[in-house]
Order: C-alpha cells, then sequence, then structure tokens
C-alpha cells in the first residue's frame, strides 16, 4: 500500500479535524469533517504490514474515525449545526493519535 497517500489522508484528517474543534459551529464544518474521515477510514482500513505498535496504532485511528463518522451521521437533523461535547472531545483525541500516526508512518516512507 502507498504510505504516501496514507500519510496524505491522515494530514486532511488532522486539518478537518482541527477545523472542526477551532472553527465556530456549523453544519458545513460538521460535513467537511464526515466527508474527510469517510475518505480517510478506507486508507486507514487497508493492510500495510506495520510493526504491532504501529499497526495498534493505526487500527485505533481507524476505530475513532469510525465511531466520529456513526456520531456524526446519528445526529438530528434539526441539530446539524450543534456540535456535541462528546463528538468534540472525540475529535481532539483523534488529531492528537494522527498527529502521532503522521510522524510514524512519514518515517516509514522516508525508509522505503
Amino acid at each position: 500500500m502507498d504510505l504516501t497517500e496514507l500519510a496524505t489522508a491522515l494530514a486532511e484528517i488532522e486539518q478537518a479535524a482541527q477545523s472542526f474543534v477551532e472553527v465556530p459551529q456549523s453544519a458545513a464544518t460538521d460535513d467537511h469533517l464526515l466527508q474527510t474521515l469517510r475518505r480517510g477510514s478506507e486508507k486507514l482500513n487497508e493492510p500495510y504490514g506495520f510493526d504491532p505498535g504501529t499497526e495498534a496504532l493505526r487500527s485505533r485511528v481507524w476505530k475513532d474515525c469510525v465511531t466520529i463518522i456513526s456520531n456524526l451521521e446519528l445526529k438530528p437533523a434539526h441539530s446539524a449545526s450543534q456540535q456535541s461535547d462528546l463528538v468534540k472531545t472525540q475529535v481532539q483525541k483523534l488529531s492528537t493519535l494522527v498527529g502521532g500516526l503522521i510522524d510514524l508512518v512519514r518515517q516509514l516512507a522516508e525508509k522505503a
């Protein structure tokens, strides 16, 4: 699998997560994060043959993306522009995990 594509997807997730947390609440921000997580989770769910530590982090990031996608999709339409504290906290944690995974993936890509 292409590590450069994975690194790019992770960078997009990190940027969308930061925007979600920092930008005033809006349906557009929610939708952007949702679409970015959908694309990124597809890349994260591919087999990369990472070492056990990196694989555990990749799996955790993928699971967190899937959880946040579910939470965003389950939001009632009347509150689409309201970010729940739960989702915001999940996205903040995801952003931290993604930052660590990006560094590992970039290091692996440079060695390849």
